[in-house]
């Protein structure tokens, strides 16, 4: 079992990074990697939502720096050691 959940928390954090470099890149969304794209585009997004309505996106002159993978991924590493010692 705790095999299972370190694997999800690896695969969660790297999906995650995947999501945020897709993000930067114009892909179609024929071409399977485009495809890839929207998935994560849909499980992502409903994930940062509540994060995005707390904090606002930085302004730096005309450009957006949205902060919510950020603090997910913060998140998500700050809670993963007191899950596994819960469960394991």
């Amino acid at each position: 079992m705790c095999s299972l959940l370190i694997l999800f928390f690896r695969f969660f954090s790297y999906a995650l990074f995947a999501w945020i470099i897709l993000s930067w890149v114009q892909v179609s969304p024929e071409h399977p990697i485009g495809q890839l794209k929207i998935i994560l585009d849909r499980a992502f997004t409903r994930i940062l939502e509540p994060i995005r309505s707390r904090i606002p996106t930085l302004r730096i002159g005309m450009a957006g720096l949205d902060l919510s993978p950020l603090v997910l991924i913060f998140g998500v590493n700050l809670i993963q050691p007191y899950v596994l010692r819960a469960v394991c």
